[in-house]
C-alpha cells in the first residue's frame, strides 16, 4: 500500500513539474513574441509618423497623391502591427496602444489636409505615446519602468479610463 501511495505521489509531482515547465515555456514564447511585435510596431509607427509629416509639409493629399498613398500605406502597416501587439498585451498596454493609434490617426488626417504645424505638434505627442507604450510593455514583462508616464491630453486612454 505504501509503495502504491509513493507511486501516486511521484506521478502527481511529475505531472505538476511538467505543467509548470510547459507554463514557463508558454510565457517565454509569449514574452518573446511580444518583444518582437513591439519592435516591429516601433518601426511602423515611426514610418507612419514620418510619412504623415512629409505629406503635410508637401501641402496635403490634393496636391501630392504619391505622398498621400505612402502615408496611407505606412499607417495601414502600423494598424496591422497595432492589432498584432494587442493580441498579447495587458489592459494598460492596450490603452497605451490605443492612445498612440489615435494620435497617428489624427496626424494622418491633418497631413491629408496639409496642416503642417498641427501635424508637427502631434509628432511630440506620438513620441510620448510610444514611450508610454514602452513603459507598459516593461511592466507587462515584469521589469521596472525607465521613465515616468507622459500625459497625452485628449488622446490619453489610461488617464480617462
Amino acid at each position: 500500500m505504501e509503495v502504491l501511495f509513493a507511486g501516486v505521489v511521484a506521478a502527481a509531482v511529475a505531472a505538476l513539474v511538467t505543467l509548470w515547465t510547459q507554463s514557463r515555456q508558454l510565457e517565454h514564447q509569449t514574452r518573446e513574441a511580444l518583444r518582437r511585435t513591439y519592435a516591429e510596431l516601433l518601426v511602423t509607427q515611426r514610418r507612419s509618423r514620418e510619412a504623415s509629416l512629409r505629406l503635410a509639409q508637401a501641402g496635403g493629399a490634393t496636391d501630392h497623391k504619391r505622398f498621400a498613398e505612402e502615408a496611407s500605406a505606412a499607417h495601414t502597416e502600423f494598424i496591422y502591427r497595432y492589432h498584432e501587439l494587442n493580441l498579447d498585451s495587458s489592459r494598460e498596454m492596450w490603452l497605451e496602444a490605443r492612445g498612440l493609434r489615435d494620435i497617428l490617426d489624427a496626424m494622418l488626417e491633418l497631413a491629408r489636409k496639409g496642416c503642417t504645424e498641427e501635424c508637427r505638434n502631434h509628432r511630440k505627442l506620438a513620441r510620448d505615446a510610444r514611450q508610454n507604450l514602452e513603459r507598459s510593455l516593461r511592466k507587462r514583462l515584469g521589469y521596472k519602468e525607465h521613465q515616468r508616464r507622459n500625459s497625452l491630453g485628449k488622446y490619453d486612454k489610461v488617464e480617462s479610463s
